[in-house]
């Protein structure tokens, strides 16, 4: 590690956890991924969505994935992804599409889906991925709210997180299914707006990989997930399992690096789903570690009761 990667702000973005207490596959990773992120004791994390199989529908997917972060040791900031909130309209594999209900559910477990924070001297912005190109009015509310916070950075460096990517490589992007990106019409005055303001990174998830390039001055990158390794059978970006670890600078120079961290279990979909096409309708698989953090955050909010 050079001295420059030694100091700094030291933020982790982790991705794609997928976590339910019915349903346990990814558990584990999970918690191996945070027991390794407590470690190397951050001062912030940011959560760029999915963190459940099936929060659109079920909300002991939410509560779960709820009390499973209160694992983490350093404070987590926390976006939504398509199976926490629901897909755009147009873009919809599952039939959930995102709706006021699904995303007033998932703020009553983790807060504004939307945010901007500023620290070390940078500014971070969290978007909600989900509300692109959805027509609700929550879109053009973000949309506005973006630009107040990119004019209002008075130069400060700036980084960008959400959900699903902005782009594939332009050479692949026309075989891409569109659910896998944000959608075109949207994605056009968003990545004009966030490349004319000198956006230091874009950061996201969703597809499970892990990819750093380079546009202009902007750098996008993909952080792989904890739960499960990509399928996406397209040239871009490398399937692995774990998180990235950045350090940002008062300059705003800024690193990153991708860890995997080790005992990560490989899991092979098909195996999981069986006959079932989703994650979702797949057979009840129990979890001891499930079980312990149900036990735990009972006992959490039995102690605040007793507190009041």
């Amino acid at each position: 590690m050079t001295e420059r990667e030694a100091g700094g702000f030291r933020l982790v973005q982790i991705s794609d956890t997928h976590l339910s207490d019915r349903q346990s596959f990814f558990v584990e990773n999970y918690a191996r991924a945070i027991r390794s992120i407590n470690r190397a004791s951050p001062d912030l994390i940011v959560h760029t969505g999915d963190l459940t199989i099936n929060g659109v529908a079920r909300d002991a997917d939410l509560s779960f994935a709820a009390a499973a972060h209160h694992l983490a040791d350093a404070r987590m900031l926390i976006l939504p992804g398509n199976h926490d909130v629901g897909e755009e309209p147009g873009f919809a594999m599952m039939d959930q599409p995102v709706s006021e209900d699904r995303l007033s559910a998932f703020r009553s477990y983790f807060g504004a889906d939307w945010w901007a924070e500023d620290v070390a001297g940078w500014r971070l912005i969290g978007l909600n991925a989900q509300v692109l190109g959805s027509g609700l009015p929550d879109e053009a509310a973000q949309l506005d709210w973006l630009w107040d916070q990119l004019d209002g950075a008075a130069g400060a460096p700036i980084g960008v997180f959400l959900h699903k990517p902005m782009f594939f490589a332009r050479e692949i992007e026309a075989g891409v299914p569109g659910q896998l990106i944000v959608p075109s019409g949207t994605r056009a005055r968003l990545l004009s707006l966030l490349l004319r303001t000198k956006v230091r990174f874009v950061a996201s998830g969703h597809l499970h990989k892990y990819l750093d390039v380079r546009i202009g001055l902007t750098r996008f990158l993909w952080a792989p997930a904890t739960a499960y390794r990509s399928g996406l059978r397209v040239g871009t970006g490398a399937p692995m399992l774990g998180y990235l670890d950045y350090r940002l600078f008062g300059d705003g120079m800024f690193t990153v690096r991708a860890v995997s961290p080790p005992g990560m279990e490989v899991h092979r979909l098909g195996a999981l789903k069986g006959d079932q096409p989703f994650l979702k309708d797949a057979p009840p698989v129990p979890s001891p570690l499930a079980d312990t953090i149900r036990g735990a955050e009972r006992d959490r909010e039995n102690s605040f009761r007793d507190r009041v």
